[in-house]
This record gives C-alpha cells, sequence and structure tokens, in this order.
C-alpha cells in the first residue's frame, strides 16, 4: 500500500480522485484523443500522487501505438553492431520511443523467433539486421501487415521496405585497388561463410548480402587489375579464423596481402600472423573492410573501411520513426558513406628495394 492508502491502484482509482470519467482519464494518461489541459493536469497530478502505473499494452490498444521500437540485430558482439544500436537507442528515446533488442546469433530461427514476439508486444515499428538474403518469409508478413519496417546493414531479396547500409561493393573494390597500387599481385579474402571457395567463385548464392557484395567486387577487381586471389571460408568462430589464417601465412607461395571481411576476423588473423613469427607488413599485409578501436592502437595500426556504424543505426531509427509517423511515403535505400583509413599494415611492393653494394 502506498502513501495516497490505494494498493495497486486502478485507472478507475486515478479517475475518481481527479473527478473526470474513466475514459477521460485513459486519454489523458494515454496520450490519445483531446482533453482539456486543466483536466489533464488534474489526472497527471492524481496519478502521480496513488503511484498509478499505466499498462502500456492497454494504452497499445486503446491508442493504436506503443511508442516501442523493436530492433533485431544478428551478432551484439559485433562491435559494429553495438555501435549501431546505441545510434539507435538514442535518436529513438529523442522521439520518445523505447526499444526492445533480440540478439539472433546469426540464427534464422531466432529471428523468426524475434519479430513474431515483437509484433505480438505491438511495437510501433521494426528495425531488421537480417541473417539471410532469400529466407524471408516473416519479414514480408511484416510487411503484408502494414507494420513499419527498416532493414538494416543486410538488404534481402524481394522485400520492399526503407533500407540503410553502405556501398559494401564500392568499399571492397576501393580497397584491391588500394592494394594493386602499392604493387600488390596476389591476395586473400577472408570471409565468414559456410560457402567453399569453390562455391564463390562460381557465383553461388550467398545468405548475407554484404558478403555477396565484398566477394563479386574482390572478382570483378582482380580481374580487370589482372591479379590473382582466393578465398578463404569457414572462418564461423575466432578459432576457426586462427586456424585457417594460420594454414595460410604458413605456405611458401603465400599472398602478399590477406583482406578480412569484418574486425572479428582481423584480430584472430593478426594474432595468428604474430604467433607464427611472422610480420605485418614485411611478410604479409593485412587490411579490413570494417574499421574497429583496436586497429588505431596495435602494432603496426591497421588499415581500414571506418563504416558509420553510430550514424547507420540513428539514421534507421529517424527513417522508422518517420514512417511510423506517417510523415514518409516513398520506400527509400538510404546509402552512407564509410571512408577508407590508411595506417600501417601494408608493405608498398611497388617501390624498388634498395639493395647493398660492396
Amino acid at each position: 500500500m502506498n502513501a495516497s492508502g490505494y494498493k495497486n491502484p486502478r485507472l478507475a482509482d486515478v479517475a475518481r480522485v481527479a473527478g473526470v470519467s474513466r475514459a477521460t482519464a485513459a486519454r489523458a494518461l494515454g496520450g490519445y484523443g483531446s482533453v482539456r489541459p486543466d483536466l489533464a493536469a488534474m489526472v497527471e497530478a492524481a496519478a502521480e500522487t496513488l503511484g498509478y502505473r499505466g499498462n502500456a499494452l492497454a494504452r497499445s490498444v486503446s491508442s493504436g501505438r506503443s511508442n516501442t521500437i523493436g530492433v533485431v540485430i544478428s551478432d551484439i558482439e559485433n562491435p559494429h553492431f553495438a555501435r549501431a544500436v546505441r545510434g539507435i537507442t538514442d535518436t529513438a528515446q529523442l522521439s520518445g520511443f523505447d526499444v526492445i533488442l533480440a540478439n539472433t546469433d546469426e540464427k534464422l530461427a531466432a529471428e523468426r523467433a524475434a519479430v513474431d514476439v515483437f509484433l505480438a508486444k505491438r511495437v510501433d515499428g521494426l528495425i531488421v539486421a537480417s541473417t539471410s538474403r532469400s529466407d524471408s518469409a516473416h519479414l514480408l508478413e511484416v510487411v503484408k501487415m502494414k507494420r513499419p519496417l527498416v532493414l538494416f546493414d543486410e538488404k534481402p531479396d524481394n522485400i520492399q521496405a526503407d533500407w540503410v547500409g553502405t556501398n559494401s561493393y564500392a568499399d571492397a573494390k576501393q580497397v584491391v585497388k588500394y592494394l594493386t597500387a602499392r604493387g600488390h599481385r596476389k591476395i586473400a579474402f577472408i570471409s565468414a561463410t559456410t560457402k567453399t571457395p569453390t562455391e564463390l567463385e562460381a557465383g553461388f548464392p550467398l545468405p548475407v548480402s554484404t558478403i555477396a557484395d565484398r566477394v563479386r567486387a574482390i572478382r570483378e577487381e582482380s580481374a580487370d587489375e589482372s591479379i590473382s586471389y582466393e578465398f578463404l571460408t569457414t572462418a564461423m568462430s575466432s578459432q576457426r579464423t586462427h586456424d585457417v589464417v594460420s594454414e595460410l601465412v604458413s605456405r611458401r607461395d603465400r599472398p602478399t596481402a590477406l583482406i578480412a571481411s569484418y574486425s572479428k576476423l582481423a584480430l584472430p588473423a593478426f594474432q595468428a600472423i604474430r604467433e607464427l613469427g611472422l610480420s605485418i607488413p614485411r611478410d604479409i599485409s593485412l587490411i579490413c573492410l570494417d574499421d574497429a578501436d583496436w586497429m588505431g592502437v596495435s602494432a603496426p595500426e591497421v588499415s581500414a573501411i571506418a563504416v558509420p556504424a553510430y550514424d547507420l543505426g540513428a539514421k534507421a531509427a529517424s527513417v522508422l520513426i518517420d514512417r511510423i509517423r506517417g510523415t514518409s511515403t516513398d520506400v527509400t535505400d538510404h546509402l552512407l558513406p564509410s571512408r577508407f583509413i590508411e595506417r600501417a599494415s601494408v608493405a608498398d611492393l611497388s617501390r624498388p628495394k634498395l639493395t647493398d653494394h660492396v
């Protein structure tokens, strides 16, 4: 029992103390309909005095809005997604929206379950970083329900919804151009996919759109520059990445440069190279398509593509809120620019080597 003498006060109690009808109290506290300012003030004062806590689900049924956004991401331990979620929550809170987060560990079944739960909780809209390009019937259902949806980072096929991301294809091409300009003629690309190198080379469809774009860019740009390349796959964990890279750099015919698709792959790759007593970039160069804080303080510092993760999250939230409020109409792709950060992890093989003269 609280100080007002009411135990578990109800909406009817608030209405009684404020001297208004239950419907008026509901409109005042729910933020819908029309209520005179003086009556609204009386209802709010009564609710505070009684310690009344409204039922969010009941308010959403009455008003048609929950002021809640559901966010589904694939890997919260990935710094990219962690920064993006911060951008989402900061922007949502400024607009009066709460955020509910679900992490799927890149499992499609978990993604479907999370979307179902959020729809059941009557969230006003969804931001989804999907784990599949093609298996997206659950997202199609969201669109059919006319529930606002923003696709984040990954872009599933055949889903007509707003998308926020970067140009992964252009970023990968830029990195290959950079390497070839510095004299590299043999490169490797490591990614987290279960497809075999042969399947990647043959252009097999990949479930993740960003990896698909990067593979295509590396294959096409390498052909344009007449350099050799190879794909390294099955790097689904830190230990597996470590093993794959250790095997690669132990070869006599190892490439001169390794491109890591994500920062979570670049770190175990960096460690594997160092543990074998090899030097970056003297023995092999390392570059990443996803910057991380550690890359700016390692020895050597690692060159990388800086993806604006926080800004991507903020943009996704902004686009979704506009869609919820009905201020946006046309479905749009929102492409944010990345930037290349040149550091010390790539050797310049285009310069002639100095030789000793006797």
